[in-house]
């Protein structure tokens, strides 16, 4: 199943100014491409070490990519969750699923990331956060979690170990918790997933209820749920 969600805003300045936007959008997410060229996780450590400046800024720039987030939200994370962010980078999912969720956690392969990332928890006053520094698979949570949410990790990994990192997504999860991803999509740029695959990707983890939601130009969130033991 699929959805597509359309931007409400018709300011004339705005219209002019979009197909400037989504070029630039695509030409930047084309440009992730990169990651092909990381072919272990220290490069993406190092990849990240010098990039963190700037990878914020960058994301900044694009509202579509900041009205993406919060329909993220919107669709996952609701009020008393436990919420685990994989690959939270420099929080920016943290922070906004910490605003409604009981409690979040987030994790990431980079050092350098989590640092940014504790430095905007603190200057935000959340105190319902905590980050941990590790890959998706050394990874063992106290307890499952409500939801678990993703945002343009997927791209870091290869394709063929993509199935086993949703597995672990799968086993985070409580019996009925959601997974929600945003990224973009395949048919745009090719370190990313098309919507056959990572519907293919989900059910092969044991996820049902797979809904993709089309979002801006060129990115996607897919949400799906653990079913319920039996």
């Amino acid at each position: 199943m699929s959805q597509t969600i359309v931007s409400e805003d018709h300011a004339p300045f705005r219209r002019l100014l979009r197909p400037v936007i989504r070029a630039l959008r695509t030409a930047y997410i084309q440009g992730t491409s990169v990651v092909k060229l990381m072919p272990s996780e220290r490069a993406i450590q190092l990849y990240y070490k010098y990039r963190r400046k700037s990878y914020d800024f960058q994301w900044s720039m694009d509202p579509g990519y900041r009205k993406g987030l919060k329909r993220l939200m919107e669709l996952c994370v609701a009020e008393n969750d436990t919420v685990l962010d994989v690959g939270c980078g420099t929080a920016s999912a943290t922070v906004l699923a910490a605003v409604k969720a009981k409690e979040v956690v987030g994790i990431d392969l980079s050092p350098d990331m989590i640092e940014l990332a504790e430095g905007k928890v603190k200057k935000k006053g959340i105190n319902n956060t905590h980050l941990v520094t590790t890959s998706v698979e050394d990874y063992t949570p106290e307890a499952p979690f409500d939801k678990v949410i993703s945002s343009f990790m997927i791209p870091h990994v290869k394709p063929s170990l993509r199935p086993a990192i949703y597995s672990c997504m799968y086993n985070f999860l409580k019996p009925g918790g959601t997974v929600g991803l945003f990224g973009s999509r395949g048919e745009v740029c090719d370190v990313y997933e098309t919507r056959e695959v990572i519907e293919k990707n989900l059910t092969r983890a044991g996820f049902e209820d797979i809904v993709l939601y089309d979002v801006y130009d060129i990115y996607r969130i897919a949400v799906a749920r653990r079913p319920i033991d039996k």
